[in-house]
């Protein structure tokens, strides 16, 4: 085989990730081979694992994209640090291997080799680093991984996405506000006789003051807009990671993790006509009896290095801590790639305080509701 030392590197980590998972596929003859979970799960310092034949025990693979993609070398303290995350890995690995597109390093290979024995002194995993001047040289040793990568130029090089929340984040955490409104019912002080208290009469014209006519209502603002702060907004951005245009494409995504309701905005409008403030021609479709949706977006091609920015989505979690699951898709007219973002729910709980007395003492209580909306004037 003719593989060049200066065989190009994967665009992006995702398809060096790839790369790896197909050429130690090969090596330790493994086709149980895996990637580890999905995107923003924890991993345990493992993107790639399987047991290779004749081995009882797991063998894991780090893939770092580096030189080309960041401009940085490994560090040793990136090393360590992941070497300690790979100790969490169950059940526990027998070897750990390093993959690297960064040049070869003698520094970086001597303290390889140290950490390699010390972990064998404490009866751990060995650890051993391949840069890309050694998997290049794997390539060319391993036919079906130098047939998959040299010659065919459609493995998913040329295509990919990042699919994120804003700012290119693939956690966000999410503040809903709710309300609890606590009544304290306390004891109404009746004089034994009124005509025994000098204030007698003022007391009865208070009382009476203070008494709702009958038949009258309390006007109270029953109209305008109104915004629901228990609903949180999101938005997905996609981002064309590839060399070629991505075209005609969809994001279907669903929520694992209990979610109340899904709606386009979080204004309510009151005793006016319903308006909505989304009549537009909106990019997001949502599903609120499964938890779900989709993007499609109105325009049909992304092309490289560009991203696209959804409308804006109202999530409505549970009043408690926890995190949300979502679960992304994509499809398009030649590529189709999916994945997991992570939303973390926080909310903000405000107690609203009311006192009230009544007249019989066994009456007398403190009473919580349960948590209702937060909702404002607009």
């Amino acid at each position: 085989m003719d593989a060049s030392l200066s065989l190009r590197r994967p665009n992006n980590w995702q398809d060096f990730e790839t790369l790896c998972k197909k050429l130690w596929g090969e090596i330790w003859d493994c086709p149980e081979i895996k990637k580890n979970g999905r995107t923003g799960q924890t991993q345990h310092g493992v993107d790639v694992y399987g047991i290779p034949f004749g081995e009882d025990k797991y063998y894991g693979i780090q893939c770092k994209g580096k030189d080309e993609y960041t401009n940085k070398q490994f560090s040793e303290e990136e090393i360590q640090e992941e070497i300690e995350k790979a100790k969490l890995f169950q059940p526990p690995l027998k070897k750990l291997y390093f993959a690297t597109t960064a040049v070869k390093d003698a520094g970086i290979e001597e303290f390889i080799r140290k950490q390699n024995i010390e972990n064998i002194t404490y009866g751990l995993f060995e650890v051993h680093i391949f840069s890309w001047e050694d998997i290049v040289d794997l390539i060319d040793e391993n036919k079906r991984t130098h047939d998959f990568y040299v010659k065919s130029q459609n493995f998913k090089t040329n295509k990919s996405v990042a699919v994120t929340f804003k700012d290119s984040l693939t956690e966000i955490t999410l503040t809903p506000r709710y309300k609890k409104t606590i009544t304290h019912y306390k004891q109404k002080i009746v004089p034994a006789h009124p005509y025994n208290n000098p204030f007698a009469h003022i007391l009865a014209q208070q009382e009476k003051f203070n008494k709702p006519l009958s038949g009258f209502i309390v006007p109270t603002s029953i109209s305008g807009t109104k915004i629901n702060l228990s609903y949180c907004k999101i938005f997905f951005e996609i981002h064309n990671t590839g060399l070629d245009p991505i075209e005609e494409y969809k994001l279907f995504f669903s929520f694992d993790g209990e979610v109340l309701d899904l709606k386009e905005s979080n204004e309510e409008n009151y005793g006016i006509a319903m308006i909505s403030a989304h009549q537009y021609v909106t990019d997001v479709y949502l599903w609120t009896e499964s938890m779900s949706g989709k993007v499609v977006p109105k325009k049909t091609i992304l092309v490289g290095d560009d991203t696209f920015i959804s409308d804006d989505i109202f999530i409505k979690p549970v009043p408690n801590e926890y995190e949300i699951i979502v679960n992304w898709k994509l499809i398009s007219k030649d590529f189709k790639d999916e994945g997991q973002l992570k939303i973390l729910v926080k909310p903000d709980f405000e107690r609203v305080y009311q006192e009230f007395l009544v007249e019989d003492p066994l009456k007398v209580e403190t009473k919580e509701s349960d948590f209702e909306e937060m909702i404002i004037d607009k």
